[in-house]
């Protein structure tokens, strides 16, 4: 089984381009978050613990927001997964101090509008004029307030020790082409044998502009490997 964990906002819609790649290969769940209420990654964590398998073998993928999620869950699950992707991600805050020191200052936000065009140049660079349409219509329905909440989580993570405390292989997927969090940042991803970091010429939304690409020449492979 794989199961994924969305990005910012939650709701796991967006993936449906991967599950169409990989439902033929594997079981897929797609995971959502709460929509309301605390959105920290322990909080979060605690709410999804309860979603993943007790007795079977699963992998999890964790994208952008939710990467740090699954590292969280991979560390506390009572079963936990065998394998780990991580997908535009980063295993602590990219914007290190400086994003705490402006964490507290990110609700203020949600006094400025949010354009279709700053979606499209983002996360797609200025391409998938469709995708960057869909999410804009659906972001809208979801409270500002929540979104940015997650924003902060963010900008206060730190999983860089839980993830080189893990036993298992893990498979990092980088967008070298990514605007919203550039290359030039800190992913903060250890150097470790059984991480493996994988650099891909696209996006921030990886899962979205690819999907075939990387269902067959990262996901698949890596699932199978021994």
């Amino acid at each position: 089984m794989v199961i994924l964990l969305p990005g910012t906002d939650g709701t796991g819609v967006f993936f449906q381009g991967l599950v169409e790649a990989l439902k033929a290969f594997c079981e897929i769940k797609v995971l959502s978050y709460p929509q309301n209420g605390d959105q920290s990654y322990e909080h979060l964590g605690q709410q999804l613990l309860p979603e993943l398998p007790d007795k079977r073998d699963y992998i999890l993928v964790g994208e952008s927001f939710g990467g740090p999620l699954a590292i969280w869950l991979a560390t506390h699950a009572v079963n936990p997964p065998v394998k780990l992707i991580l997908g535009s991600t980063f295993a602590a805050s990219p914007f290190s101090l400086p994003g705490r020191w402006v964490a507290p200052l990110v609700p203020f936000a949600r006094f400025i509008p949010l354009r279709e065009w700053q979606i499209k140049f983002m996360l797609f660079n200025g391409g998938h004029a469709q995708w960057a349409a869909q999410i804009f219509e659906h972001t809208r329905s979801i409270d500002r307030r929540v979104l940015l909440s997650r924003v902060q989580s963010v900008l206060r993570c730190d999983m860089r020790a839980a993830l080189s405390a893990l036993p298992i292989p893990v498979l990092c997927l980088n967008a070298t082409q990514d605007r919203l969090l550039p290359p030039w940042l800190p992913r903060h991803f250890p150097q470790q044998s059984h991480i493996r970091i994988v650099d891909l010429p696209l996006p921030h939304m990886i899962f979205q502009c690819a999907p075939d690409t990387i269902a067959e020449n990262q996901i698949l492979p890596f699932l199978m490997s021994t």
